[in-house]
């Protein structure tokens, strides 16, 4: 049986994924539509990474030859086609491996026994929102914020693009009594976000209230009237896209409070400078680097 579910899928170098992945937030925010999940998966060194590029539902007529000419080739395409109707979260369950970073544990509910008594565990499935602690964009922020714990207190955090909101809760579980913002785009991230407070026995709080604990706000920027009560932040944490980054690198940086600390990821090590200078730029200094892989997270302050 077929399912609603369409699967773009093929072969790329590693280096031109990046490509392809702007290519997808472009066309998708060009044409008003939710973009489709791109995956990635290395087979072996030297080798081109499987690619698979999934949509919800059918994709409306063009949107694929459009993308495909915006990423520059259609060459790798090995096959389009509406996928098997399958349980793909426990499937995908299967595959993930607990994390340790720093003093975070990471793992599925298929792991619950595997939690560590001397570490922060966090449970968090795999499902419909992007970071589960297994990427390396997530890890090395765990790490960041592990080697911050003894250097800041913050009164006020933000984690902008939470996705599944594992950033927030382990912010939360550093600094119990501050006040943070778990933000995303979509509305769904957004709800998987608030049940991993649950699981995970965090504190939940209502947007615009004081108090410790975690709010959850769908907005679409920092200008959206959710925030108006919430900053300046005297911590940010921003696991999301080099392009996004590079263009909101104004806002985030209006909303961070002086002396306050920025953590940037979900960059290649290759967009480092095109990263780092707009944000320099806007006075910030850079105080550390965490290499996972070919991916970065960069920590900055504010003066």
């Amino acid at each position: 049986m077929t399912s609603d579910i369409w699967c773009l899928k093929g072969e790329l170098p590693f280096e031109a994924i990046a490509g392809l992945e702007a290519a997808i937030e472009e066309l998708a925010e060009e044409t008003g539509v939710f973009p489709p999940t791109l995956s990635y998966f290395e087979q072996k060194p030297g080798e081109p990474w499987i690619v698979e590029v999934f949509f919800p539902e059918a994709p409306e007529p063009g949107f694929v030859e459009a993308l495909l000419e915006r990423a520059g080739s259609d060459d790798w395409v090995e096959s389009f086609e509406a996928v098997e109707e399958k349980d793909w979260v426990a499937e995908s369950q299967k595959l993930l491996e607990p994390v340790t970073a720093g003093r975070f544990f990471v793992f599925g509910s298929h792991d619950a026994d595997k939690a560590k008594p001397d570490s922060v565990n966090l449970l968090i499935d795999a499902g419909q929102a992007f970071g589960t602690g297994k990427h390396e964009t997530t890890a090395a922020c765990l790490e960041v914020l592990d080697s911050l714990a003894a250097e800041i207190a913050p009164a006020r955090m933000l984690d902008l693009g939470t996705g599944s909101g594992v950033l927030a809760l382990a912010t939360q579980k550093v600094w119990p009594a501050a006040e943070i913002v778990a933000s995303d785009i979509d509305p769904i991230a957004i709800e998987v976000t608030a049940e991993n407070i649950d699981i995970n026995h965090g504190v939940g709080r209502t947007a615009g209230t004081r108090g410790a604990g975690i709010a959850v706000v769908v907005a679409p920027g920092l200008d959206d009237p959710a925030f108006a009560d919430e900053g300046p932040f005297d911590l940010i944490t921003a696991n999301i896209l080099a392009g996004p980054l590079i263009e909101l690198a104004a806002d985030i940086t209006g909303v961070l409070a002086p002396g306050g600390t920025l953590v940037l990821s979900g960059l290649l090590v290759t967009q480092e400078k095109e990263v780092l200078a707009p944000y320099q730029a806007q006075g910030l200094d850079t105080q550390g680097r965490v290499e996972k892989g070919e991916w970065l997270a960069l920590v900055l302050r504010k003066p």
